[in-house]
């Protein structure tokens, strides 16, 4: 008998949600073979089974979060036969419901019983469309009695409001204190919502899993940060002019083609570290000061979702290193080879707008971020310049750069000289940087 355990994606992994089971129990696998695919942040991955034979049991359902090293399937010898007795819940349940002898008067007992009564078949414990619990809340759970409402009620400390083992035990350890019971407690109220108004043309598309989560983590962004916009502008014509002579032989020579993104991150980073207060985060009162700069870079996919493969370390880096960063961290991004670690741990954020015709953006902060750089369209356009002979109006390529920050951290002042610099280092940008 082989346990198929939640594997570990990545080291800031702890948990996987499961997307669907390509097989089922009494199939036949063979090693190597896929047998689930389960979801980690925004990125999926195929899981393949760790061994040959007929899978004996599957222990979590679709949509469960399974925390890393739990065991959630087991893949018996080809020739083995699968039980399909029922399910050792059910034989619990039965139990449960069997006449048990009257106990003796005991009020404040026979008060939290009445509150808490075992949990039926009809009603187990089980995860909602919203909450999802972990086979060891859901098992804890019913050896404790809790009802499936009081389970919704226990505030969750985890990820996403999710009840974790503490959670529950702390429950379970004040639960006798009070007389009236979770259930009771009136759910807090959210806003009304508006209802669509649909006509008979109007088409509905449910949101894509990837799309909710971006969804909810931007809401998340603009009720966790106070966030503040400043714009700047740009003459980016140096890097235009550095581009057009070095594009070809910078690919003869490194193999990557030759773009402004690496360019503009080796000017960010390096007015990060005259800023360093810009890769901090905010940890409830503590700011925390990032020794390295985990540069996010965001990458637009082809079903048209965002997501952000971070270059960690990037400070360490040159040139071609950066380069070569980008071009490998988006081509996998677009074909859905990232790691789990590659998404996670970003300290500023830089999204670029402009490569789809944006003249600027304001972006909303990437969390735990407290910064983020949005880089709009290059455009030629008439600006003055003064020379020794007065004020001439040229010709120039133009860029305006903008800056979400935290207001919590990030005052204005200071987000405003970090621009500037970023401004002098962009404007004074030249072959030796991309030669380095």
């Amino acid at each position: 008998m082989t346990d198929v355990v939640m594997p570990k994606m990545g080291e800031s992994i702890t948990e996987g949600t499961i997307l669907e089971w390509k097989k089922q129990v009494g199939d036949s696998i063979a090693k190597d073979e896929t047998l689930l695919e389960i979801a980690t942040d925004k990125v999926d991955s195929e899981i393949p089974s760790p061994a040959s034979g007929t899978i004996v049991e599957i222990l979590a359902q679709v949509n469960d979060t399974i925390p890393v090293g739990d065991v959630i399937a087991r893949i018996g010898s080809a020739d083995e036969k699968v039980d399909n007795a029922p399910e050792k819940t059910e034989e619990i349940a039965d139990e449960i419901q069997k006449p048990q002898p009257e106990p003796t008067a005991k009020p404040e007992t026979n008060q939290i019983e009445a509150v808490s009564t075992l949990p039926t078949q009809k009603d187990k414990v089980k995860s909602s469309q919203k909450r999802f619990y972990s086979p060891l809340v859901k098992s804890i759970a019913r050896e404790e009695g809790i009802s499936q409402s009081e389970l919704d009620a226990i505030p969750g400390s985890g990820r996403e409001g999710r009840v974790n083992k503490s959670d529950i035990l702390n429950f379970i350890a004040n639960r006798g204190k009070e007389v009236a019971p979770i259930i009771s407690q009136a759910p807090s109220v959210s806003p009304p919502k508006q209802p669509v108004q649909l006509a008979m043309s109007d088409e509905v598309e449910p949101m894509s899993r990837m799309r909710k989560r971006i969804a909810d983590h931007m809401v998340q962004s603009l009720q966790t940060s106070a966030h503040v916009y400043t714009v700047v502008e740009a003459d980016v014509t140096n890097l235009v002019q550095i581009r057009a002579e070095n594009k070809e032989s910078f690919k003869a020579k490194s193999g990557v083609n030759l773009t402004y993104t690496p360019m503009l991150l080796d000017a960010c980073i390096r007015a990060i570290q005259e800023f360093p207060l810009m890769n901090a985060s905010l940890d409830g009162d503590n700011i925390v000061h990032h020794r390295n700069i985990n540069m996010g870079v965001a990458v637009a996919l082809p079903d048209d979702n965002l997501i952000v493969p971070v270059i960690h370390s990037s400070e360490e880096k040159n040139f071609l290193g950066l380069a070569r960063s980008v071009s490998d961290l988006a081509g996998r991004a677009r074909e859905n080879k990232l790691t789990p670690d590659e998404i996670f741990g970003s300290t500023f954020t830089v999204t670029n707008p402009g490569v789809f015709g944006g003249l600027f953006g304001m972006g909303i902060i990437n969390q735990p971020n407290v910064g983020i750089l949005s880089i709009g369209s290059f455009q030629k356009r008439p600006v003055v310049k003064e020379t020794e002979y007065g004020d001439t109006i040229v010709v120039r390529s133009m860029v305006y750069l903008t800056l979400s920050y935290d207001h919590r951290i990030i005052d204005g002042a200071y987000g405003t000289k970090f621009l500037a610099r970023l401004v002098e280092i962009i404007e004074q940008y030249n072959n030796d940087r991309i030669k380095n």
